[in-house]
């Protein structure tokens, strides 16, 4: 039998089979300073395998067996480890830079790879528009199949984990903690519901890690990695949605804010968002879909009296867009040779199609798909 060669997540190299990996890196949370900045990189730098030589044999063989019992645990509760590199392990989630080296995840795994991943979260102290704002915001995707990706958190989490089971739509919670329970106890049955439905629980933390004040930000991170878009239903200012926010931007994923205007006061962290161009105004529900081009028949629509080639020209502007490095206006006018007036309208056609994506000092890109 061949072994099946695998790629350390923490070296990049060939290293052994998935799970004598996982046996290893469950050796090495039990010992201390693994956690550590300056450990890991050393980890990043040598692997697991040498590390753990590094230890003396009898403080690494009660490690080991404490990782053996961990290992056994995880089988016999229902949970899955998924390893970065391996089949699996969320591909949107693979591609950050300070993506976790396991991913545990409990109940149906498939949840991870369906399509249109969306992230929606909020404050745990939700109004009562906020939490009409979760509804209609369903209202806006029905007929799509997407999923819906959130922190089981109180207040807006909770309420679009529960519309997503209501209206049958695959859910993913990202918990703070370890998987053997749900935090806050009140989401309890909310959990249990997820699973049982055909959602996900997913952690980066062991089995009977408690949450505390570090992992929840930590968390938010992992909800920001397994989407393609998060969208802000009604935040505070200051508020850890904003953290999620900021956190999905930099790992170049578009971000949305419901308009304040939606719930007043209580929407400070949306309007923040907007004010610094972090996050996209969301005037209306069926805005997202259209905006993220998953709304069926969502392209550039040929207006009265275009001629077909004013329409290839349209298309044009879009085609000469990169989608990672924003062009200035003058510079696409310049490209195409065109009126300045009629490029900024093909422009504005295309944004709001959301085919292409505006950014400060009107510059432009294409959007990705």
């Amino acid at each position: 039998m061949v072994q099946e060669e695998y790629i350390d997540p923490t070296t990049g190299r060939v290293f052994g089979d998935a799970e004598g990996w996982l046996l290893d890196w469950l050796t090495a949370t039990q010992l201390p300073r693994f956690n550590g900045k300056g450990t890991l990189r050393v980890v990043r730098e040598v692997g697991l395998g040498a590390w753990l030589s590094g230890f003396p044999p009898d403080l690494l063989a009660s490690a080991r067996d404490r990782a053996f019992r961990q290992r056994e645990q995880l089988r016999e509760q229902g949970v899955t480890p998924l390893i970065l590199g391996r089949k699996g392990y969320p591909h949107l989630l693979a591609q950050l830079p300070d993506a976790p080296w396991v991913l545990f995840a409990k109940g149906n795994v498939d949840a991870l790879s369906k399509r249109r991943p969306l992230g929606v979260v909020g404050t745990r102290k939700a109004s009562s528009v906020g939490l009409g704002a979760v509804a209609a915001l369903f209202d806006g995707m029905e007929g799509l199949d997407w999923t819906m990706v959130s922190g089981m958190a109180d207040g807006i989490d909770a309420a679009a984990h529960r519309m997503a089971l209501d209206r049958e739509v695959t859910t993913v919670a990202c918990l703070a903690h370890g998987l053997q329970a749900v935090h806050p106890r009140s989401n309890r049955y909310l959990g249990e519901r997820v699973i049982d439905e055909g959602g996900v629980w997913v952690s980066e933390y062991r089995w009977g890690t408690p949450p505390s004040k570090y992992t929840f930000p930590a968390r938010n991170r992992i909800i920001a990695g397994l989407v393609e878009a998060v969208v802000v239903v009604e935040s505070g200012d200051p508020g850890g949605s904003l953290i999620t926010a900021r956190l999905a931007q930099d790992y170049d994923r578009r971000v949305f804010a419901l308009s304040p205007t939606w719930c007043a006061e209580a929407m400070g962290g949306n309007a923040r968002l907007i004010q610094e161009q972090v996050a996209e105004l969301l005037h209306a529900p069926e805005d997202l879909p259209r905006a993220m081009g998953w709304r069926a028949g969502n392209h550039l629509v040929k207006s009265e009296g275009d001629g077909d080639a004013d329409l290839a020209m349209a298309k044009d502007v879009i085609g000469r867009l990169d989608p990672y490095q924003a062009l200035p206006f003058e510079m696409v006018v310049e490209m195409l040779e065109a009126d300045p007036k009629w490029v900024r309208a093909k422009l504005l056609d295309a944004e709001l199609a959301g085919w292409v994506r505006c950014w400060p000092g009107d510059r432009f890109t294409r959007t990705v798909r």
